[in-house]
């Protein structure tokens, strides 16, 4: 019932606080072509700053005040909410967004990830600003907040200043956040369907199915056999059928994880299921779109050993591209601690993707997909819904 409070507090305390009203605070923001940004998921918020290092002590200054002193003022509170009561708005009018929102509905059901971090428009419609003073009073607390900071300075002397700015902070020691529960591997899956007025002759369809979370021994294997499958659904239902507009296949990276097939737009609702079945048929017997034409066979596809130096190498590029970005490190870093507790533990990625062998990327396929429980939302013309065939979404068959 409170689903989307913290969202709406977080973005009302980056609007001011009590030293910096927020005509004050969006001049500076402005000046120095500088942002504070907020963000919520399912394991943890972010309240974020980035700046150029000549202004680094005067954004850090208010960034500081904005955590340990918001003002939380009406204004600024209805101008948050207005803003999430939108943005859930504009969910409700896109189909692809709907058929996102139906699955984490059912597939969360009775798991923690079920409370949505941004909220419904039914929870956060009586949330008022007083409200968002309690929260601020009830989880604002120091057991439960690190900081990355990412950038050329010196540690020690942004440490201190760091202690500075938050060192009074303490709150109500809420202790550790306690890990979620994995996801069930049951032996069938379902399918979902639900009719949307601005989906006329298309279909959006989704299939979400437990994957290994970071940290074991699975999950990069998993994490480059999903890289490998959206290549086949690429050749296979885009390709060679014609029947989709885009689509893929991924894991995540959550502490509980799970991963989706995604077809986005398609026009062959008594189809499609047949078609991804048919990708999903190639990697089992270990094939996969081939990476060099010398190779290719007469089906157009190689083996899996023959592609796998070049799909690490792919995955890699893809994977350590974020090193490009501040920003972006320090999304690895926080990663690594809620993973491991150690903020350089991202650094050994590249062994661990490096270390995978052929074997391995199939017997996570055969595991998590091949003998996963897919749970199936469909969303779009119901002249389309009325085709598909449940049965088919029993199970992947081939």
């Amino acid at each position: 019932e409170q689903a989307g409070w913290e969202n709406i507090a977080l973005k009302t305390m980056a609007r001011s606080s009590q030293n910096y009203p927020y005509e004050k605070a969006a001049a500076i923001l402005d000046r120095t072509s500088s942002s504070i940004g907020t963000a919520v998921q399912f394991e943890y918020s972010t309240f974020s700053l980035t700046t150029l290092d000549k202004y680094r002590d005067e954004l850090l200054a208010l960034w500081g005040d904005m955590l340990t002193a918001p003002s939380f003022s009406a204004d600024d509170f209805g101008k948050a909410k207005d803003e999430v009561s939108l943005s859930l708005q504009s969910v409700e009018q896109n189909p692809w967004s709907t058929t996102q929102k139906v699955m984490n509905q059912a597939y969360f059901k009775g798991h923690p990830y079920a409370v949505n971090p941004e909220g419904t428009e039914e929870s956060i419609s009586p949330m008022t600003a007083t409200d968002a003073r309690k929260w601020y009073a009830e989880h604002f607390s120091a057991d439960r907040i690190f900081v990355v900071a990412v950038g050329d300075f010196n540690p020690a002397e942004l440490a201190k200043k760091l202690e500075a700015l938050l060192g009074q902070v303490s709150g109500p020691k809420l202790g550790a956040v306690s890990r979620p529960s994995p996801f069930p591997m049951g032996p069938s899956g379902s399918l979902i369907m639900q009719e949307h007025e601005q989906a006329k002759g298309t279909l959006y369809l989704r299939g979400d199915f437990a994957a290994p979370a970071p940290g074991s021994d699975d999950y990069f294997a998993m994490a480059l056999a999903a890289r490998m499958f959206s290549d086949l659904l690429f050749s296979v239902v885009r390709d060679k059928y014609g029947a989709v507009y885009t689509p893929s296949a991924m894991i995540r990276s959550f502490l509980a994880n799970y991963g989706s097939i995604m077809i986005y737009k398609t026009s062959a609702p008594d189809k499609i299921k047949q078609y991804i079945d048919e990708a999903a048929g190639l990697l089992a017997r270990g094939r996969v779109v081939s990476v060099d034409p010398a190779k290719t066979e007469a089906d157009g596809y190689m083996p899996i050993g023959e592609a796998i130096d070049t799909y690490k190498q792919l995955y890699m590029n893809e994977y350590f591209e974020a090193v490009r970005s501040n920003a972006a490190i320090a999304s690895l870093i926080i990663r690594s601690v809620l993973r491991t507790g150690d903020p350089a533990d991202w650094l050994k990625d590249q062994k661990r993707i490096d270390m995978l062998d052929a074997d391995a990327v199939q017997r996570a396929f055969n595991t998590y997909v091949l003998g996963g429980a897919f749970l199936w939302v469909a969303v779009g013309d119901q002249t389309l819904l009325d085709k598909l065939d449940p049965r088919a979404f029993e199970a992947i068959r081939f």
